[in-house]
């Protein structure tokens, strides 16, 4: 099964498509790719706790949003791995 996906190393869920490009990331304005690991963080929280919140969901709904909330986890990762290619601190 190894090389079944085109997925790199240390990705959260290796099905998952990346939220952002390597060479968009490596072209991002420090300013903008801290402001994006913010957004990601605060978009992933609030979705997390609106799936606290909302156990009742319909087991589809509630792994749609399991499926965002990973999505937005590995685009952090994807963010903060840039970050500290430049050695910058958030």
């Amino acid at each position: 099964m190894e090389g079944a996906t085109s997925c790199r190393p240390g990705q959260y869920n290796r099905l998952m498509q990346p939220m952002y490009e390597p060479g968009d990331l490596a072209a991002m304005d420090p300013l903008v790719l801290m402001k994006n690991l913010d957004h990601v963080r605060m978009t992933s929280r609030r979705l997390s706790y609106i799936l606290q919140q909302q156990v009742h969901l319909y087991t589809p709904t509630a792994n749609e949003l399991r499926d965002r909330i990973d999505s937005y986890v590995e685009a952090e990762r994807q963010i903060e791995a840039e970050m500290a290619r430049r050695q910058l601190r958030s």
